[in-house]
């Protein structure tokens, strides 16, 4: 039998496929995947807050950074099945506020961002949503 013989056919090459809901033997677990991506999320954080505002523009690293904080963070909610259960910490209205600036970042473009509220949101709101997310996961069962 060829590696050919064990290709997809060609009309099922390209298909989107969902994610296999089993974790692969010694795969981390959804906890710690999603302790793992918080810690990310934090250090492009810190690195912000640490930056200070004066560093914190259009253009700058500090603004791409805390736009990647938001985008990842934004996508931990559009993944239900697996981090849901782990997510309870975060209200309907956060949720909403983390998408919705993730899509005028992501969609917009940054012209639509306001950066004095970009700022707060990053450096006053997310880390006390990270906090509670972590302290959520970490009292998890």
């Amino acid at each position: 039998m060829s590696s050919e013989d064990d290709a997809a056919p060609p009309q099922d090459q390209w298909r989107i496929q969902g994610r296999v809901e089993r974790e692969a033997s010694g795969a981390p677990s959804p906890a710690e995947s999603l302790l793992t991506e918080l810690d990310r999320i934090q250090v492009r954080l810190n690195d912000v807050i640490e930056q200070g505002r004066p560093a914190f523009f259009e253009g700058s690293d500090s603004y791409d950074r805390a736009t990647v904080a938001v985008i990842r963070l934004a996508a931990l909610f559009e993944e239900p099945s697996r981090f849901a259960p782990l997510l309870t910490a975060v209200t309907l209205d956060e949720r909403r506020g983390i998408i919705t600036t993730r899509n005028i970042a992501a969609h917009s473009g940054y012209r639509a961002m306001d950066a004095n509220i970009f700022w707060q949101t990053t450096t006053a709101h997310l880390p006390g949503v990270i906090a509670r997310l972590r302290a959520g996961v970490e009292s998890a069962p």
